[in-house]
């Protein structure tokens, strides 16, 4: 759930660790007393400490998997909202795990599914969180960006790395090892 200020300015990573779980449940509370999803009552059934992180600091986690369960999307490498590049990185996991699941018993598959998959996530949300960083540069950043970007732009695409990744369905997955 992204949910933007109202001031504009997203707070701090000290000020959102600061929040306590009682007062991120009385403020979820209170932001979707008037809707009729399910969200009051999930927020309700959570147990433990509710926690909260900034947009740009999403934390990352150890294991895609476990057990009979596997993460993908936003729940393995969640991207900065800016970067625009959450349901890419989605469908290619979807694809990837198929492709995994297709030739490998599950617990291989989703080792093999993470291995496949996690330095290409990492590298998108990385450079979600760089670009997503320099949208707001100071005056003088704002210039040179505003004179040099369409010079580098006219000699190469920094970005086709993004767009341009292809997954081969037909080749066959490896058993990963350990």
């Amino acid at each position: 759930m992204v949910r933007q200020p109202a001031a504009g300015r997203e707070p701090a990573a000290e000020e959102v660790a600061a929040i306590s779980d009682g007062q991120w449940r009385a403020r979820l509370a209170e932001l979707h007393a008037p809707d009729r999803s399910p969200i009051a009552a999930l927020v309700e059934a959570t147990p433990g400490p509710l926690r909260g992180w900034t947009t740009y600091d999403v934390p990352t986690v150890r294991r895609w998997s476990r057990g009979r369960t596997v993460l993908v999307g936003d729940a393995a490498h969640a991207t900065s909202p800016a970067a625009g590049q959450g349901s890419s990185l989605a469908i290619e996991d979807a694809v990837v795990l198929a492709r995994c699941l297709r030739d490998l018993p599950p617990a291989d598959a989703f080792r093999a599914f993470e291995g496949l998959r996690r330095a290409r996530a990492e590298r998108v949300v990385a450079e979600g969180f760089r670009t997503s960083s320099a949208k707001s540069p100071p005056a003088v950043g704002r210039l040179v960006r505003d004179l040099v970007m369409p010079l580098v732009l006219r000699r190469r695409d920094p970005q086709a790395w993004v767009r341009d990744h292809t997954v081969d369905w037909g080749a066959p997955v490896p058993v990963p090892a350990g």
